[in-house]
């Protein structure tokens, strides 16, 4: 996982895991909101196999994704300053993403600054985006789903077993 003394918005460690509702949803720019989440989800997983220190990381994944989202917001509204917390934000998120995935994000356009408009294309790559942030949640949550039937079926088997002996 990523180094422990990243620090980030607020100077607050930005290495952290889970977040309890999706970036995406909460209307973080789809650029940033998928690699935090890989970053959140990878945490996950090293938290569920023991690792202490990634599960010591969820608190201050979740605060780096909502003060990214309270400055991209605010930003929006034309706060200057909030702009280049979010740009700022947004860059590190997508370097610890680099350095924890091996830089297998694809080349992207770079982030609207305030005042720029929201074209067509934008709004259908940035949908195209969430639509796959949306699936890839799907199926993680369709996977743990999956997991838990199996953990209870076995629970079960075990417990039937014991009532028959």
């Amino acid at each position: 996982m990523a180094k422990a003394g990243w620090v980030g918005l607020g100077g607050a460690a930005m290495i952290a895991l889970g977040v309890a509702t999706p970036l995406a949803a909460q209307g973080l720019d789809p650029r940033v909101a998928g690699p935090l989440m890989q970053l959140i989800q990878g945490a996950g997983m090293q938290c569920q196999a023991g690792n202490q220190q990634a599960c010591a990381m969820v608190p201050q994944l979740q605060q780096a994704g909502n003060e990214l989202t309270q400055a991209q917001f605010a930003c929006q509204q034309g706060n200057q300053q909030a702009c280049q917390m979010f740009q700022m934000g947004a860059q590190q998120v997508i370097a610890v993403y680099q350095q924890n995935f091996g830089g297998g994000m694809p080349q992207q356009a770079p982030m609207p600054q305030q005042g720029q408009a929201y074209s067509q294309q934008q709004q259908t790559f940035d949908h195209q985006q969430r639509m796959q942030q949306q699936q890839f949640q799907f199926q993680q949550q369709q996977q743990q789903y999956q997991q838990q039937q199996r953990a209870n079926d076995w629970q079960h088997q075990r417990f039937m077993d014991q009532l028959r002996r």
